[in-house]
């Protein structure tokens, strides 16, 4: 069990620690942490919406197993739950953290969201499963999900980017993207390999890591920030004294002639 345990969390650890050491201001160990708790805890309410989702598609008028009932499975069933869960824990959680103001952050905690999602979730397979599917999984489903996470932190950064700066068409442009690619993607890399097409699925993978291989590296060398700070405008200095008023000029007055006396 331990050893298992172990097959299955050590690419989560090696592919987190990988992207978290690319950032030039490292986010706060906690914030990332959190994060990433939140992520593994969404796997939950995910399984049970996508026995919800089966549920439902199986009342459907599509026959199973052919390739529409397949894809609307994987797609709507599986992918579109499963990033939006993802997608939920980083706006309820990271959106408006204080930590949350560069650009390569939003690659950061939507891949530390994602590989939390897939630490829980690949545990449970492997429980089920054993040491052969632990490793499959440790070459496939564990970088699939942190490409997921890339793509969808390249687009939310250019979303909170254009949210800042009060672009809100823009920002809501960005922001579907940030949903709808990586569902794309996970949705055709699950049917894939449901339908047992393995060559264009090992293509898919290696198409998928490239992308966000270079995502990754793009995104921490054009790292810049991406909230609007309003700075404090100091108070106007004053390079003349204020007239005298008053009971002042008059003293000023008196002295003066008590000094010619």
């Amino acid at each position: 069990m331990d050893t298992l345990a172990l097959i299955a969390l050590l690419p989560v650890v090696l592919i987190l620690y990988y992207v978290y050491k690319k950032d030039r201001d490292p986010e706060p160990i906690r914030t990332v942490a959190a994060t990433f708790g939140l992520g593994a805890l969404s796997c939950i309410p995910a399984i049970l919406l996508e026995l919800l989702a089966e549920y439902a598609l199986g009342h459907t008028p599509l026959e199973a197993e052919t390739p529409l009932y397949n894809r609307a499975h994987m797609f709507w069933g599986v992918a579109a739950i499963e990033e939006i869960c993802k997608w939920g824990v980083v706006m309820a959680y990271v959106w408006k953290h204080k930590d949350f103001d560069d650009s390569y952050d939003a690659i950061v905690y939507c891949v530390s969201a994602s590989l939390g999602f897939a630490a829980l979730e690949n545990i449970l397979y492997v429980v089920q499963n054993g040491l052969a599917v632990a490793l499959l999984r440790a070459v496939t489903s564990i970088p699939g999900h942190a490409c997921f996470g890339v793509f969808m932190g390249f687009f939310i950064a250019k979303a909170k980017y254009f949210y800042s700066n009060e672009r809100i068409q823009l920002y809501r442009g960005r922001m579907t993207l940030a949903l709808v690619v990586p569902i794309l993607v996970h949705g055709e890399y699950d049917y894939l390999l449901t339908v047992g097409e393995m060559w264009y699925f090992l293509i898919l993978i290696v198409i998928a890591d490239l992308v966000a291989f270079l995502l990754i590296h793009h995104s921490f060398k054009d790292d810049h920030p991406i909230v609007v700070r309003e700075t404090p405008v100091p108070p106007p200095f004053m390079s003349t004294p204020p007239p005298f008023v008053g009971n002042v000029a008059s003293t000023s007055n008196i002295d003066t002639q008590c000094d010619t006396e």
